[in-house]
């Protein structure tokens, strides 16, 4: 047999009282996920370092390049558990919200900057090439994550989520 209630408004039942007292929980959630989401102080120049040694290795022996390429990747692992241990969360890099933008620019940039070493090495002979591109992308990685970690406070402040 079937039930012939009649189907409620999701809004009809709640009250404003309770209504409020959850936002108020959400956003209480939400800046203590900011507080607790920052990273080590040293966490975004290793950060760079590790990208910035990746380019400044294009051109070089493959042997090394591959040392290089494995550096980088135990590197990376090392942030993300130091990360995780510190903050207890990980979060994506490419979410959606104003961090997606930063993400985007910098993996973009880093591409760039590891084809344009290349590039300058193998068609130029420019040696040194790398190493210049390598520290300029170790300070925009670096100061890119600053932006990234800020961005991500203020989208858990203006009410976003993970």
């Amino acid at each position: 047999m079937e039930s012939k209630e009649t189907p409620v408004s999701p809004t009809s039942s709640i009250d404003p009282a309770e209504a409020a007292r959850m936002l108020a929980e959400v956003e209480a959630a939400n800046a203590d996920l900011a507080r607790r989401a920052r990273a080590p102080i040293w966490y975004h120049p290793a950060l760079g370092l590790l990208t910035g040694g990746l380019v400044a290795v294009q051109g070089q022996a493959v042997p090394l390049m591959l040392g290089a390429y494995l550096v980088f990747v135990v590197g990376l692992l090392l942030l993300v558990r130091a990360y995780k241990r510190r903050t207890g969360l990980w979060i994506n890099g490419y979410r959606a919200g104003r961090t997606r933008w930063v993400s985007v620019v910098l993996a973009v940039l880093t591409a760039l900057s590891v084809l344009g070493s290349a590039w300058l090495t193998r068609e130029h002979g420019l040696a040194a090439g790398p190493l210049v591109v390598g520290a300029v992308i170790a300070v925009i990685v670096t100061i890119g994550g600053f932006v990234w970690e800020a961005a991500f406070r203020r989208d858990l402040r203006d009410g976003g989520s993970l």
